[in-house]
């Protein structure tokens, strides 16, 4: 017998995910217009006044505040009637120099939907579909969805996890950074360890193009970048980064073999993976549905679009991937450091 309760629970649920994937093109139009920078600015307003000030069609405006007022987003004062964003949602929405700024999240998602028919006939086909051919949104968000990790635990958690790298880098050490896309983790490493020489590297031209278009805002010298794929960069480094990319590729054990090769003598590789556990039902809370989302919409299609095609996907799991560092000639491999959505692991030749 049909349990009633069971599906009004259910149905409860499905509304409040309806609810928050509404939020995605109205948080996407607010980022693109840059609506919640100047709302900012300009400070406690009406609808009315907000319009006029930025030159915006008033009705429309009135229910884009009206909506982001409904999820919290925006803040309302009533007797006023004013919108108006705090330092900490602002820090959170449009402030691209925060490292709490979150909306790359939603420009990813926007870019997923976009490319569901391209992902619908994977589904058909078993082929993929690479990185640079997803909806641009994704890239760009993506990298903009993982900056302010970069920006908050790089530094000051991963890189001391990991067996000497602090003393390598500030000793002119050389550093690979994999799958680089915009280039943020490498400006990082460039700008925090001047006597370091990084490279970053990605197979998608585009990206790099926008990576050394940052070297120049920056005006750093110890760091170049290279159009190149895992299994075709040149030169040879102290350390190997794969930041959020071993799981897309789509050999990812010749990608490691490659990169011991290319590893000097008592070099070490360093990997950042999605959090997740080996069992799959453990994973089974807001990180796993998030991942696993990511995964079917961009990271199986990325890995199956390449050779081999053993498409890892977003929640391997740290004993899958040792079994991978194992298999590449890893065998001096551990977990160093582990967060709700990011796991450290770093493997060694001896």
């Amino acid at each position: 017998m049909t349990n009633i309760e069971k599906i009004r629970e259910l149905q409860g649920k499905i509304m409040k995910d309806i609810a928050a994937g509404a939020l995605i093109p109205v948080m996407r139009i607010g980022d693109e217009l840059d609506l919640f920078k100047k709302l900012f600015e300009i400070g406690p307003s009406t609808y009315k006044n907000f319009s006029k000030k930025i030159k915006l069609d008033e009705r429309y405006i009135k229910e884009w505040l009206l909506a982001l007022s409904s999820a919290g987003y925006i803040s309302y004062e009533r007797s006023k009637k004013h919108f108006f964003l705090t330092e900490e949602q602002f820090a959170i929405l449009g402030d691209e120099n925060s490292n709490s700024l979150m909306i790359g999240g939603f420009e990813n998602l926007t870019g997923a939907v976009h490319n569901i028919n391209k992902i619908k006939e994977n589904f058909k086909n078993g082929k993929g579909t690479e990185w640079g051919k997803l909806h641009p949104c994704c890239l760009s968000g993506s990298a903009r969805f993982f900056k302010p990790a970069y920006s908050i635990f790089l530094i000051k958690k991963w890189l001391p996890s990991l067996d000497g790298a602090e003393e390598i880098l500030n000793n002119g050490g050389k550093f690979a950074d994999i799958g680089c896309g915009h280039g943020y983790s490498s400006l990082i490493i460039a700008e925090t360890f001047e006597n370091s020489i990084v490279t970053g590297i990605d197979p998608h031209k585009p990206s790099i193009e926008k990576a050394r278009s940052l070297i120049k805002e920056k005006g750093l010298d110890n760091i170049d970048f290279q159009v190149a794929s895992a299994k075709t960069f040149k030169g040879n480094y102290d350390i190997i980064a794969f930041f959020d990319c071993l799981h897309d590729m789509g050999d990812p054990v010749n990608a490691l073999k490659y990169a011991k090769s290319r590893l000097n003598e008592n070099g070490l590789i360093f990997i950042i993976e999605p959090t997740a556990n080996d069992n799959v039902e453990d994973n089974f809370n807001l990180i796993g549905q998030m991942y696993y989302s990511f995964s079917t919409l961009a990271c199986i299609p990325a890995s199956k679009s390449q050779e081999v095609g053993l498409a890892l996907g977003a929640q391997a799991g740290p004993k899958k991937l040792k079994e991978i560092l194992n298999e590449s000639g890893f065998y001096n491999v551990k977990l160093t450091y582990k967060t709700a959505s990011n796991m450290v692991i770093q493997a060694k030749i001896k």
